[in-house]
């Protein structure tokens, strides 16, 4: 998707005003900050945990466990959906062209130093990568309760990444769908089903997950989910 394009979408969707010049400036930025915010950010509920994890073949406390972990507990904040922006991933996503222009958006490693801790500044990553171009912008940030990439869209079951996106600022509910569909898309399934948090680990968060000990997270997240249930 161009800007252009981009700028099209917010207008229908009542967010932008402006000229359709494809020139993603201030006005073009609080605009996809308004489409993310407008909501309805409807909370998920117990039943819809307990339909999608009929649907995966799981103990619900398996899911409510991923989701802790994921979004440790605040899927929407200022209503939002919770993201993290990847510098790594932008910079693999543009073949590394603005790593030397861009070096608090785009780098060939990752480098913590470069993960804000608010959502607002998290959220000025995201437009700033987006001014520069728009798939890889939206596609480099993972989004919501359960933390996807915007990178998956397709087995998520989105046009694009910016479809993606806005589909997560809607509703719990509908990141919820697009979890399921990630883990069947990619495989998951199995691993979740036995409870293999190491096979799952790798296969959702990456060869990195050792490092912050997702697996040994997401089996505690479990554990007690389990017994509370």
């Amino acid at each position: 998707m161009n800007h252009t394009d981009l700028q099209r979408r917010l207008a229908v969707l009542g967010h932008y005003d402006g000229a359709i010049d494809g020139l993603f400036g201030p006005k073009s930025k609080s605009a996809v900050i308004a489409a993310l915010t407008s909501g309805p950010d409807y909370p998920v509920t117990s039943l819809d945990i307990e339909h999608a994890a009929d649907r995966l073949g799981v103990h619900p406390a398996k899911i409510w466990a991923v989701y802790e972990v994921e979004s440790s507990g605040s899927a929407f904040i200022d209503g939002r959906p919770a993201i993290l922006f990847e510098p790594h991933r932008f910079s693999k996503a543009t073949s590394h062209r603005y790593d030397k222009s861009h070096p608090h958006l785009s780098s060939r490693f990752w480098n913590k130093a470069l993960y804000p801790r608010g959502q607002a500044s998290r959220y000025r990553q995201l437009v700033d990568a987006v001014a520069l171009d728009v798939d890889a912008g939206f596609a480099s940030a993972s989004y919501g309760g359960f933390q996807i990439l915007g990178e998956n869209f397709a087995v998520c079951g989105a046009a694009d990444p910016w479809s993606f996106a806005w589909r997560q600022a809607q509703t719990e509910g509908d990141q919820l769908e697009a979890f399921a569909l990630f883990v069947e898309g990619r495989g998951l399934k199995g691993a979740l089903q036995r409870g293999d948090w190491a096979g799952f680990a790798k296969g959702y968060n990456g060869t990195a997950y050792r490092a912050n000990k997702y697996d040994a997270r997401l089996a505690d997240a479990y554990a007690r989910r389990k017994v509370a249930a």
